[in-house]
């Protein structure tokens, strides 16, 4: 499968008798089935009967910055691209929790594996990846721990916020989660906080995830202006211990003069996430 990386910048033709591209919004359970959440599918032209790579767009935290031009760019390329609200936020049903944005991205990676879900929207069940932002990324990172099916994870400034209350830093996480009150559903600032102790006790920090993701396809891009999640304090521990482990997977690790939004360099990241799909695809057929 080739990814059609120049149709990042220009729209792709329109070609006699393909199916044209489309964007539907979706609606998943999760949460054990107790909570809807919803989003979006976007789908690329295609010939009837073929089947595109998936990716699973994960937004941070509370998702003012999203990845829908990510999506469209990737969309373009030839990628079914799938976004959506976590619990709690933005619409979707149920309470929003650090813990239960693993859940949800599991959820939505099940959905488009279903067959029907697949056979709707032409995806290739083999070739699904994860791709977040900030709290996303390790959303993205936890949620391909869960899944041995999941073809790769990237991860753009991944938010590791365990890592604080193992440097002693509290007070930065509390800081950045009172930003989000005001657009999500929550139970208390309490209940949250306490997720967030559960989460760094069930291990779910980047540093913990080395031996589950030594062998598997992970790209990560820090931003080396971003002072929300230094890639040297939330990608570096990890990035290291993967670097010790000899590995045919495809593991690559950038950086980008850029913020923590990716403000300056959108496109740019866009064209590298496409690239670095294009690889893994090329070794899996290799």
């Amino acid at each position: 499968m080739t990814l059609h990386l120049e149709y990042m910048y220009q729209d792709p033709p329109c070609r006699p008798g393909e199916i044209p591209p489309a964007l539907e919004g979706l609606s998943i359970l999760s949460g054990g089935g107790d909570a809807h959440i919803y989003g979006t599918v976007m789908t690329p032209g295609r010939p009837p009967g073929e089947r595109r790579p998936c990716v699973i767009l994960l937004h941070g935290y509370p998702g003012y910055t999203s990845l829908f031009d990510i999506g469209q760019g990737l969309r373009r390329m030839g990628a079914v691209a799938v976004s959506i609200s976590y619990r709690g936020c933005w619409g979707s049903e149920g309470q929003y929790t650090l813990s239960g944005i693993i859940e949800d991205a599991v959820a939505a990676a099940e959905w488009a594996r279903t067959t029907e879900t697949a056979s709707a929207y032409g995806i290739d069940t083999g070739k699904m990846f994860f791709i977040g932002h900030s709290m996303g990324g390790f959303a993205a990172v936890n949620a391909m721990r869960r899944l041995p099916w999941i073809c790769g994870a990237a991860v753009m400034a991944p938010y590791d916020f365990p890592s604080l209350f193992e440097k002693g830093d509290e007070e930065s996480l509390k800081e950045l989660l009172i930003q989000g009150t005001d657009v999500l559903r929550l139970s208390s600032m309490k209940d949250l906080y306490e997720d967030a102790q559960y989460c760094l006790h069930a291990e779910f920090g980047l540093r913990h995830a080395a031996e589950d993701l030594n062998d598997r396809n992970l790209y990560f891009i820090g931003a080396a202006k971003d002072d929300v999640a230094p890639a040297a304090d939330m990608i570096g521990p990890l990035w290291r211990q993967l670097q010790l482990h000899e590995t045919a997977a495809v593991q690559q690790f950038d950086m980008l003069e850029a913020d923590h939004a990716f403000d300056e360099t959108r496109l740019t990241v866009g064209a590298m996430l496409g690239q670095w799909m294009q690889a893994v695809l090329d070794k899996a057929t290799s």
